[in-house]
């Protein structure tokens, strides 16, 4: 036996005699765990026999009721005072090759597209505070020259403005289409200009009240 194995022996030797019985200290109960699935359906069973089941249903219908009718205005938005114009450019530069469904690339990397040469933009869209009379008075004297004109709202009820413009109307939820066309203030009209190219963008003042 080498000298690496005795001294193994000697440690294991010495660690089993000095080794002691301690016993057991308190008493030991076996571990039970609530079936968290069984806890859920019983409080769930409980809510719909009390009724509170179907109150929460309800009060969740109706805030889900009233967020679709009057959603999250953009507040960054004012009341024009001033008329302005301004010119926005779709054009954008490629990141990456781009292939149809054939892998046949139409768009290389690094390239610059203006996506009206191809699409014309053949809309009217208004951009309106629906809580503001005299922007829903606006509206009804607008003369949109294209087919499609669309109404949407950065603030107020959806249903009432439609009721009041007997039209469909939509909403600029979380104020992606407002930043997209650079607005700042309402009401706002976006329209193609006159090259086809570009898209001009118009906020309108309107009169103060008295």
């Amino acid at each position: 036996m080498n000298r690496r194995n005795l001294l193994l022996t000697s440690v294991l030797v010495c660690s089993g005699i000095n080794a002691k019985e301690l016993g057991t200290w308190g008493d030991v109960y076996p571990i039970h765990e609530p079936d968290l699935l069984q806890t859920f359906q019983s409080r769930l069973r409980a809510m719909e026999e009390n009724g509170e089941l179907a109150r929460h249903q309800e009060e969740f219908k109706q805030k889900m009721l009233a967020n679709s009718l009057r959603p999250t205005p953009v507040n960054e938005l004012v009341t024009a005072e001033q008329d302005r114009t301004w010119f926005v450019d779709p054009t954008f530069t490629v990141s990456g090759d781009i292939a149809d469904h054939r892998g046949r690339i139409f768009a290389h990397a690094g390239q610059r597209i203006n996506p009206l040469s191809s699409v014309p933009f053949n809309q009217t869209l208004y951009f309106i505070n629906a809580d503001d009379p005299r922007q829903l008075l606006w509206i009804k004297a607008q003369s949109p020259t294209t087919t499609l004109p669309k109404v949407i709202l950065v603030k107020g009820n959806t249903r009432e403005a439609s009721k009041v413009l007997s039209m469909r109307v939509y909403f600029d939820q979380q104020g992606v289409m407002s930043k997209r066309f650079g607005l700042r203030a309402v009401p706002a009209r976006v329209v193609a200009d006159s090259d086809g190219l570009r898209l001009k963008v118009d906020e309108f003042a309107m009169e103060q009240r008295e």
